[in-house]
C-alpha cells in the first residue's frame, strides 16, 4: 500500500511540475510542487491509518461489571498510565485504558514487580498458593519461559476464546515456532510494544564512498551479509595514521556488541536455534553447514577485518556507540528503541534491517530482546473468556493507535530525515521472529552459539563447541517435551 501511495504522489507531482513550469516562475513551481506532493502523501498516509483502525476485532459486547483486570509485569509503563501527560505515545496507552473501561466496564490494573527474578517468584508463589491473583503475567522470556511450563503453572492459549492469531496485532510466526505438541503457552504481538533489533547507517558514507543506495538494496532484497562486510571494510580508515586501529580515534565500518546484537545476525541469516519436528519435539538447529558459514563470516567481520568495534555488553556505551554518534562509524547495530538515544544527533542517519545471509534467503528477520515479554495465563486465573476478550481488545487497540503514535515519535525526530525510513520501520516490525530456543534454552548454550563463539578472541570450531554442549542440550529439551506431554 505504501509503495502505491508513493507512486501516486510521484505521478501527481510530475504532472503539477509540468503544468507549473509552463505558466509561471520555475522557483515558485518547485516550491508549489513540493508542497502539493507533501499534501498528497499526507492524505495517503491518513487513508492508510484509517484503514488500519477500521479492521474489526470481532469481539462481542460484554459487561464485566467494573472488574479489575490484573496484569503482573516488571515493565508497568507499557500497560498502564496514570494520567494524560501530553506525550503522544503515553497518552495513546492511557486512551487504551479508557477504551477498555468504556467498552467492557473493566479497569486495567498493573502489579509491578521489582525485576525479572521477582516476577518469577511472585507468580510461582501465587500459583502454589492457589490464589487467583493475576489474569495474565508478562515475564522475561528467558528467565521464566521454560520454568513456567515444566512447573505446570500456565495455560494453553489455544483454550482461550476470542484470541484471533490471524489478526495483524499478533505475531504471525509465533504459532509455528513457540508451539509444543499443538500447545501455545505464550503469545506476543504489538500489545507488548516491541522494540526489534535493527541497524543504523550514517548515510554520508553512502554518498562519500559511492555505494549503491542503501534503501534500494533493502527493498530489492539485495541487502546481504557480504554487502555489509564489503561496505564496512571499505570505510575503515586509520585516521591518525599511527598504524593501529583504536575506537576513540579511528574510523570503522561497523560496531556491535558480543551479546544480543551478535545473536541477531543468526536470526537475520534465517536460522532459528531450535525447530519443532513433525512430532512436536524441539530439535537443536545450530550445528549445520549454514551455521558454520555464519560463524566464519562473523569471525572475519568481528576479529579479522579490522572494520569492527566489537564491544562487550558492558562496554558498548563507552566505545562503539560514541564512535557512531561522532560520525566515525558507518553502521551501528542496535534496536529500534535506540532511536530515542540518538534523538539529538546531527548526523544524517537511516534505519535499516539487519542483512539477510544471501539473496537466496529472500526475507529479512529480526528478533526482540528477552525484556520484551510475552503473555501467559496463570492456571489459577478464574475466567479465561474474560481474559480473551480484554487481551484481544488491548492488542487490537495497541496496533491501531499506540503503534502509529510510536512511529510518529520515533521517526518524527532529527534522527530520521527521509520518508523511506517509515517503510524500513514497517519491514523491520513485520520481520520479527520468535525462536523456541531463545525462550526455552535457559542459557544452556544452543541459542547462544554465535555470541559465545565470537567472545574473547573468537573461534570458528563449531564442531568442538557443539560437542561440549550436545548432551546437556538434548537432555534439556527432552525434559521440556516430557513436561508438556504430561499436561
Amino acid at each position: 500500500m505504501k509503495k502505491m501511495h508513493k507512486l501516486i504522489c510521484l505521478f501527481l507531482a510530475l504532472l503539477m511540475t509540468a503544468s507549473l513550469f509552463a505558466c509561471g516562475d520555475a522557483g515558485d513551481a518547485v516550491s508549489e510542487t513540493e508542497q502539493a506532493a507533501a499534501e498528497v502523501e499526507t492524505e495517503a498516509e491518513t487513508d492508510e491509518l484509517e484503514a488500519r483502525q477500521a479492521i474489526p476485532d470481532n469481539l462481542p459486547d460484554m459487561d464485566f461489571e467494573g472488574y479489575e483486570f490484573r496484569i503482573l509485569t516488571y515493565s508497568p509503563a507499557a500497560y498502564f498510565v496514570e494520567e494524560l501527560t501530553g506525550d503522544v505515545v503515553e497518552d495513546s496507552k492511557y486512551d487504551r485504558q479508557v477504551h477498555i473501561s468504556e467498552r467492557f466496564n473493566a479497569e486495567i490494573a498493573v502489579r509491578a514487580s521489582a525485576g525479572i527474578a521477582e516476577l518469577d517468584k511472585e507468580l510461582r508463589a501465587s500459583v502454589t498458593a492457589g490464589d487467583d491473583a493475576y489474569d495474565i503475567a508478562i515475564p522475561h522470556q528467558i528467565t521464566s519461559g521454560p520454568g513456567f511450563i515444566t512447573s505446570h503453572m500456565i495455560l494453553d492459549w489455544n483454550d482461550v476464546p476470542y484470541i484471533d492469531y490471524s489478526q495483524p496485532w499478533w505475531n504471525q510466526r509465533i504459532n509455528e515456532t513457540i508451539n509444543i505438541m499443538n500447545k501455545q503457552f505464550y503469545i506476543a504481538g504489538y500489545i507488548t510494544m516491541p522494540t526489534p533489533f535493527a541497524m543504523f547507517v550514517n548515510k554520508a558514507y553512502v554518498a562519500d564512498y559511492g555505494f549503491e543506495d542503501i534503501y534500494g538494496l533493502v527493498k530489492e532484497y539485495r541487502w546481504t551479509f557480504d554487502k555489509l562486510t564489503e561496505m564496512a571494510v571499505a570505510t575503515t580508515v586509520d585516521l591518525n595514521g599511527d598504524g593501529e586501529m583504536t575506537p576513540d580515534a579511528d574510523q570503522y565500518g561497523i560496531t556491535y556488541n558480543n551479546d544480543n546484537m551478535t545473536l541477531n545476525f543468526m536470526y537475520s541469516s534465517g536460522i532459528l536455534s531450535v525447530l519443532i519436528d513433525e512430532d512436536g519435539k524441539p530439535v537443536p538447529n545450530t550445528f549445520n553447514d549454514k551455521m558454520l558459514s555464519v560463524v566464519e563470516g562473523m569471525y572475519y567481520l568481528s576479529h579479522e577485518s579490522g572494520a569492527c568495534i566489537f564491544d562487550t555488553y558492558d562496554t558498548q556505551g563507552k566505545q562503539g556507540q560514541p564512535a557512531f554518534t561522532e560520525g566515525r562509524v558507518m553502521f551501528r547495530a542496535g534496536s529500534v528503541g535506540d532511536l530515542v538515544g540518538l534523538r539529538e544527533s546531527e548526523l544524517d542517519i537511516g534505519l535499516i534491517p539487519y542483512p539477510m545471509w544471501d539473496e537466496n534467503q529472500g526475507y529479512y528477520a529480526t528478533h526482540v530482546d528477552a525484556w520484551n515479554g510475552m503473555l501467559c495465563i496463570p492456571v489459577t486465573a478464574a475466567d479465561v473468556e474474560r481474559t480473551g476478550v480484554i487481551v484481544e481488545a488491548m492488542a487490537a487497540y495497541t496496533y491501531k493507535y499506540c503503534i502509529p503514535a510510536y512511529y510518529d515519535v520515533a521517526l518524527g525526530t532529527k534522527f530520521v530525515r527521509d520518508t523511506e525510513s517509515t517503510e524500513m520501520m514497517d519491514m523491520i516490525f513485520d520481520s520479527v521472529v520468535y525462536d523456541f530456543g531463545y525462550i526455552f534454552d535457559s542459557w544452556k548454550g544452543c541459542t547462544w552459539t554465535l555470541p559465545r563463539m565470537m567472545g574473547g578472541n573468537g573461534s570458528t570450531d563449531l564442531a568442538s563447541y557443539w560437542k561440549g554442549i550436545e548432551k546437556t542440550i538434548n537432555k534439556h529439551y527432552e525434559d521440556l517435551y516430557k513436561a508438556v506431554a504430561e499436561e
